[in-house]
């Protein structure tokens, strides 16, 4: 072993196998500094348990390592990281006796990464080294800060870290040193390039609702709910949902609320709520750049490139803060842009993973896009006419899966468009499934938009789903917009043909071209059928949805598609308009009525090629007669009813179920029950195929009934236990029946 100093004048040289160097000056020895850097932590911090807890955890687990601790806090903007990690630091620091070291990594703001140099030189300043004594060059001055806290356990707080580039230099030298940082970036990136220590990640979620109230109080110098008036608690429960979780919305709101010329938190609500936004009320006037919530958002924002900024902002304008994976493919451009911008928006806290292939954005972020979307009104309007076109189309490729039915939507028209969009039924339900509100949602835009026809394609389209899945609250809801949008129509077909008769000849002003172009039907006759085709839906989800307030609404908007239908000359709608009149009669106990109204439809058919609707009616029929106690004959219809379904082009295996169950239904009612179980086996497994949980459930009671008249109790109540389960699951009325045959009485 050599141990050789050449090249050059020394003028101390010292030689030792370990040597401990005090600083000195003016002769007297200085001990290292024990720094305290972190910022004060906001004054009032609620919930957090969870964050808290992760890193008391962390923290607790330093005995047993051998390089230091490092803990990353994650989360959109606005969601507290900073506040959460400084009140913990505060609680912990006496179990770091070499200080708490503390930087803001992007002190400029949009991501811009703090220079790591300059981040070292204030940590090893703060460590009592003055800056013209630290060595020049990064590496020596990482190595120099690395000896300094090599000596006792500290606590750094990295704040807002952009990159995980950053945060190596920083790790202190003692083994039992925690490092915390926050980002808003999930920074993975950090697994390959931290020696010997795998990060421990916790990502902070939104308050809930009783947290935000606490805190927004808190700000606004109120002690509880309970100092203001009943309506002003009314007020502030409609109005802390808004805060979408985030304690920096909350704290901005009531730092508002506690302005004396805001007027006090009562008025501040009440203006809250009557803006269409709630961006302008979340900005404190007099520094409205560094006290707002638009400052929170801009800074992620600003750090995307311009294609995923565009996606940003056009996720902005769907319906809800929640959407699918192909949405965004759709607004990027196809799968693989829409993968990178997905990414992206992830990575960065923008967007979160509520479930496999869904979205999430915060709600007041979403509200931030939708705000940067319209600044460009030319680019808004593209981009959600695009938004409508994919949930219309993937409506509408969902309809024709479930049904052979005949539609009027101009999208319907050409099958190829609709081609590719799911490879199954299966499929197309669970989608709208998860898109429901966001579909129901849209029509309610459009319609204030205006796009009258775009309400009524949608009403149409979605029929298919929501008759298998049921959720009849939406349903209505959608079908009675698609009413209002199409006498919104005829009304202003009537005034172009006033406004025509007034000019005389020519071209009216408003004509048939410009209303086509803003969604409206052709030809006042087009408009008639529109109108008739939407009483019609709305009638048919109000008989499904059952009751007799809803059965009673459903005749009278069914007789109104008829006077509509007849006017518009179209067989098809005048024939089915009047099977509904002939099924509300039914449900009504007028079964010979019933068989007047389905007769009248067969013969309002005349020569039309229309063997599904001839399969519907010869069902119905059936139904009639069973109700009328013509027993023989109902199950010569139902059974005839379901052959007519099977030999259709496309057999419609969905009404061959129905039809199966109604037949056990009359077998029943005849006194042969027999002849009903082997039926409703089949039924059952046909309509568990096809996604159709309220019709299942309806041959499963009436499988229990069958059981039950055979004396076989146990399958009896088991079939009626399955159904009760169903029923209440889709909050369908008929849990009532199913719930007296088990014996059980209210909600039990």
């Amino acid at each position: 072993m050599a141990n050789n100093i050449s090249g050059g004048t020394f003028r101390d040289v010292i030689q030792a196998g370990h040597v401990t160097v005090r600083q000195c000056v003016s002769g007297e020895v200085r001990a290292p500094r024990v720094p305290f850097m972190a910022p004060a932590a906001p004054g009032r911090l609620v919930d957090r348990l969870p964050v808290r807890a992760a890193l008391d955890r962390a923290a607790d687990a330093r005995p047993v390592r051998a390089a230091a601790e490092v803990a990353v806090v994650t989360g959109p903007p606005g969601i507290g990281k900073s506040g959460a990690v400084l009140h913990w630091s505060a609680r912990r620091r006496g179990d770091f006796p070499g200080g708490v070291l503390y930087a803001d990594m992007s002190p400029r703001g949009a991501l811009e990464p703090a220079d790591t140099r300059s981040v070292l030189e204030s940590f090893v300043a703060a460590l009592g080294t003055p800056r013209a004594e630290m060595p020049a060059d990064p590496a020596p001055l990482a190595a120099y800060y690395r000896h300094l806290t090599a000596h006792e356990p500290c606590l750094v707080l990295l704040d807002d870290v952009v990159t995980a580039g950053q945060v190596p230099p920083l790790l202190p030298g003692h083994p039992k040193s925690m490092v915390v940082i926050t980002s808003r970036l999930l920074l993975n990136g950090l697994r390959p390039v931290l020696p010997g220590s795998e990060p421990v990640y916790v990502r902070l979620a939104g308050l809930d609702d009783e947290s935000c109230r606490e805190l927004f109080l808190d700000t606004a110098g109120r002690e509880t709910a309970a100092e203001l008036t009943d309506r002003g608690q009314e007020l502030l429960r409609t109005v802390i949902p808004a805060f979408a979780g985030l304690p920096a919305a909350a704290r901005l709101a009531g730092a508002r609320a506690a302005d004396p010329l805001e007027g006090g938190v009562e008025e501040f609500v009440r203006r809250l709520l009557a803006l269409p936004t709630f961006q302008e009320a979340l900005t404190v006037p007099d520094d409205p750049h560094t006290y707002s919530l638009r400052s929170v958002f801009e800074d992620s924002y600003a750090a995307l490139e311009p294609a995923t900024a565009a996606v940003f902002r056009g996720l902005g304008l769907n319906p809800t803060p929640e959407f699918a994976d192909a949405l965004v493919d759709a607004l990027a451009g196809g799968p693989e842009a829409g993968a990178r911008a997905r990414r992206t928006l992830l990575n960065g806290n923008l967007l979160e993973r509520p479930a496999p292939g869904r979205c999430r954005m915060n709600g007041l972020l979403h509200e931030y896009a939708a705000a940067l979307a319209r600044t460009d009104a030319a680019e808004a309007a593209a981009v959600a006419a695009r938004i409508t076109d994919w949930y219309l189309r993937r409506a509408a490729a969902a309809e024709r899966l479930v049904s052979g039915r005949w539609r009027r939507a101009a999208i319907f028209r050409d099958p190829t468009v609709l081609d590719g969009v799911f490879g199954s039924e299966a499929e197309a339900l669970d989608a709208l499934e998860a898109d429901r509100e966001n579909a129901a949602a849209l029509t309610g835009l459009e319609f204030t938009r205006g796009h009258d026809l775009l309400v009524c394609d949608l009403a149409e389209a979605l029929r298919g789903f929501f008759f298998r899945r049921k959720h009849h609250t939406l349903w209505v809801e959608v079908a009675e917009r698609g009413v209002r949008a199409a006498e919104r129509m005829v009304e202003a077909r009537a005034a172009d043909a006033a406004d025509a008769a007034g000019a005389g000849p020519g071209p009216a002003a408003g004509g048939a071209e410009d209303a086509g172009a803003a969604g409206v039907a052709e030809t006042p006759d087009d408009a008639s059928l529109v109108l008739a085709r939407c009483h019609y839906e709305l009638a048919f989800a109000l008989f499904d949805q059952g009751g007799a307030h809803s059965v009673e609404r459903a005749g009278h908007h069914y007789g109104l598609a008829l006077s509509q239908a007849r006017a518009a000359g179209h067989a098809r709608t005048e024939s089915s308009a009047l099977e509904g009149l002939g099924q509300v009669a039914v449900e009504q106990g007028r079964p010979q009525d019933a068989l007047d109204c389905f007769r009248q439809a067969l013969r309002a058919l005349g020569d039309l090629a229309h063997p599904r609707g001839r399969a519907l009616l010869q069902y119905h029929m059936g139904r009639a007669a069973s109700a009328a106690r013509l027993h023989e004959e109902a199950a010569e219809a139902l059974l005839g009813a379901r052959r007519l379904f099977a030999e259709l082009p496309v057999p419609d295996r969905y009404n061959e179920a129905r039809a199966l169950t109604r037949y056990a239904q009359a077998r029943l009612a005849a006194d042969r029950a027999d002849e009903a179980v082997a039926p409703l086996d089949e039924a059952i497994t046909l309509l568990r195929e096809r996604g159709a949980p309220k019709e299942e459930a309806d041959a499963r009671l009436a499988r229990g009934d069958a059981w039950a008249v055979r004396g076989d109790e146990t399958r009896a109540r088991e079939d009626w236990r399955a159904a009760l389960d169903t029923y209440r699951t889709l909050g369908s009325v008929a849990a009532a029946g199913a719930r007296e045959r088990l014996g059980e009485g209210g909600d039990s």
